[in-house]
C-alpha cells in the first residue's frame, strides 16, 4: 500500500531546518520526497503544513520487565506519543539470555509465571517476538545481572573463570543482535556489582561497538562519587556509556549539578550520555524508600528487615523529610486490589498514619508494588532536557490498564510535554528538538534507516501540530495508527 503525506513541513531529524514537502511512502519505506503534485496513492493525508518528524525513539523502556510486550502487544501508551521504537532490558535484567530459563529476577514487578518461557538465546528471543506481531519496533539490551546471576549466584566476588563466562554469554548475545548490556549498580542484585566488573563490560562493549546503560549506585549523597566511578570507566575504556538514574531528585538539587557539570567538562562527548525523563512524577519500586543497605538484598531478605520492629529507627530515618502523601501504588503482583490507591487512602481505610500506610503497602504487596512518586526538582529537571548528551526517556512499562497495573498518564505524555516544555521555554529549536528524540539516539545505538526523513529509510513518522506541537497521526512502516494493525520490526545490530 502506498501513502502520500501532502503538505507537510519535514523535520527530517538530522538537525536541519523544517522545509516544505511532500512524502511519498511505498512498501512500508519512504520512497520519495519533494514536490510531487500530480503522483497518485492509495492513501493520502493532506499536511496542512503541519511538521512531519521520524517515529520517536525511547531507549529505556520497561515493556519487558512488565510483560507487557506479550500482555499488550499493541504499545499504544508508546505509539500514541509519537514512540515507534523503544529498547528494553534496562536495569541488568533482560528477557535474554537465560542458561536457565528463568525469569526469577522479573518477580520483582510481575507474575513471570504468566508466560510460557520457549527461548534461551537472544536469537531465539528475537524469533518469538516476531511471531506475536508487536505493533512497536523494539530492541533490547542483554542484562548483567540476568546472566550473572545464574552463573555465581548471589556472590559477591567473581572468579577470573566466572567472569569470562559471563563475558562470553553476554558477548553472545551483542553478536546475535542485542544492542548493548544493561548493568544496574544500586538495583536488586546490583549493588554488589564491583567497579572490575563494570569496567570488563565497557571493554567487551567497547570492542563489538555497542552501547553501555549504567544504573549509579547513588543518585542521593552519593551521587558525586557514582558519577566519578563512571568517569574513571569511561576515561579508561572509551566504551559508549549512557547513565541511568541520574536526576535531580529533590533535596539533592546541588548534588545534581555538580554531577552535570563533571559529565559535561571531563568526558569525552561521543562516548556519554544519560537520560531524562521529562515528567516530575517517576514510578520507582517500593524498596526505594528503604535504606541502602536493605535495597541490596533479596525480597525475601528485604520483607524480614521491614517487619523486624528493630530497624524501624533506621527505616524511618529515611523518609523523613520526604513527602509521602503523593504516593500512588502503579503495580502490585497478586495483589491487584491495591492498584490505583494512595497513600492517603490507605491510611483513611485503616485509620493509620501516613508512615504506618507506607509499611502497610509494603507488607501487602510483599515487597513487590511499585509507586507513582512526585520526588523531581521540576526547575532543574527543565534545564536538564536541553543538555546536548540528554536523552529522553518516558520510562514507561507499557501496560494497558487492569491485570494489576494502572497506567501512569504523565509517562504516556512524555515526548509530547518535552517537545512544548523545549521550544515553549525557548530551550531548542524545532530542528534540535526532534533531533534529540530521534536520529541522536539511532546514530549512537549505530541504528541504520530509522530516525530519518530520507528516502530508503522506514516510514516510521509522525505528524506534529504546527502550533500546539500535539501529536496528530503516527505511521508506522507505512501503517496508519488507529487505522491499520500495526506490526513492528525488531532492532538488531549484528557484528
Amino acid at each position: 500500500m502506498s501513502l502520500l503525506i501532502k503538505g507537510v513541513q519535514v523535520v527530517d531529524g538530522t538537525g536541519r531546518e523544517p522545509y516544505k514537502a511532500d512524502v511519498l511512502v511505498q512498501k512500508g519505506l519512504i520512497s520519495s520526497i519533494g514536490s510531487l503534485r500530480g503522483r497518485g496513492a492509495d492513501k493520502i493525508v493532506e499536511g496542512l503544513g503541519n511538521y512531519l518528524a521520524p517515529g520517536f525513539i525511547d531507549v529505556h523502556a520497561r515493556s519487558d520487565h512488565s510483560l507487557s510486550l506479550f500482555s499488550n502487544p499493541t504499545q499504544d501508551g508508546f505509539i500514541g506519543q509519537g514512540v515507534t521504537s523503544i529498547v528494553v532490558g534496562q536495569y541488568g535484567i533482560s528477557l535474554a539470555p537465560l542458561i536457565y530459563g528463568s525469569l526469577s529476577l522479573f518477580g520483582r514487578w510481575t507474575d513471570a509465571g504468566e508466560i510460557n518461557i520457549n527461548w534461551h538465546t537472544t536469537k531465539e528471543l528475537f524469533s518469538q517476538i516476531e511471531k506475536r506481531n508487536i505493533g512497536i519496533n523494539w530492541g533490547t539490551l542483554a542484562g548483567y545481572s540476568t546472566v550473572r546471576r545464574e552463573i555465581a549466584g548471589e556472590r559477591k566476588i567473581l572468579d577470573k573463570k566466572e567472569l569470562a563466562v559471563i563475558g562470553r554469554v553476554l558477548a553472545e548475545a551483542l553478536k546475535q543482535g542485542a544492542l548493548g548490556v544493561s548493568i544496574d549498580l544500586d538495583f536488586l542484585h546490583g549493588g554488589y556489582i564491583a567497579s572490575k566488573e563494570v569496567g570488563e563490560i565497557a571493554k567487551l562493549t567497547k570492542s563489538l561497538n555497542r552501547v553501555g546503560v549504567v544504573g549509579l549506585r547513588d543518585n542521593h549523597k552519593g551521587l558525586l562519587r557514582s558519577i566519578e566511578e563512571i568517569v574513571r570507566v569511561a576515561r579508561a575504556t572509551r566504551a559508549k556509556i549512557i547513565i541511568d538514574h541520574l536526576k535531580p531528585t529533590t533535596g539533592y538539587t546541588q548534588e545534581f549539578k555538580r554531577a552535570l557539570n563533571l559529565l559535561k567538562g571531563e568526558l569525552p562527548k561521543p562516548s556519554i550520555r544519560f537520560l531524562v525523563n521529562p515528567c516530575e512524577i517517576s514510578e520507582v519500586h517500593i524498596s526505594t524508600f528503604l535504606p541502602k543497605s536493605f535495597q541490596r538484598t533479596g525480597l525475601a531478605k528485604m520483607r524480614d528487615l521491614v517487619a523486624d520492629k528493630k530497624n524501624k529507627r533506621p527505616i524511618e530515618k529515611e523518609w523523613r523529610d520526604l513527602d509521602l502523601r503523593s504516593i500512588r501504588v502503579a503495580s502490585a503482583p497478586h495483589h491487584h486490589y491495591l492498584v490505583g490507591k494512595s497513600l492517603k487512602n490507605i491510611a483513611e481505610n485503616w485509620d493509620i498514619s501516613y508512615i504506618e500506610a507506607l509499611y502497610k503497602i509494603m507488607e501487602m504487596s510483599e515487597m513487590r508494588a511499585t509507586v507513582l512518586y512526585n520526588d523531581v526538582n521540576l526547575a532543574a529537571l527543565r534545564v536538564s532536557l536541553a543538555e546536548e548528551i540528554a536523552f529522553i526517556t518516558a520510562d514507561d512499562s507499557g501496560v494497558s490498564p487492569g491485570g494489576g497495573f494502572t497506567v501512569n498518564e504523565a509517562a504516556h505524555n512524555a515526548f509530547p510535554k518535552f517537545i512544548k516544555t523545549a521550544l515553549g521555554e525557548g530551550l531548542l529549536s524545532i530542528e534540535d528538538v526532534i533531533k534529540k528524540i530521534t536520529f541522536a539516539p539511532a546514530h549512537y545505538f549505530g541504528l541504520e534507516k530509522v530516525g530519518l526523513i530520507e528516502e530508503g529509510c522506514a516510514a516510521d513518522l509522525v505528524l506534529l501540530g504546527k502550533d500546539k506541537y500535539e501529536v496528530k497521526q503516527v505511521i508506522l512502516g507505512g501503517r496508519t495508527w488507529g487505522e491499520e494493525p500495526l506490526k513492528g520490526q525488531a532492532l538488531i545490530k549484528y557484528r
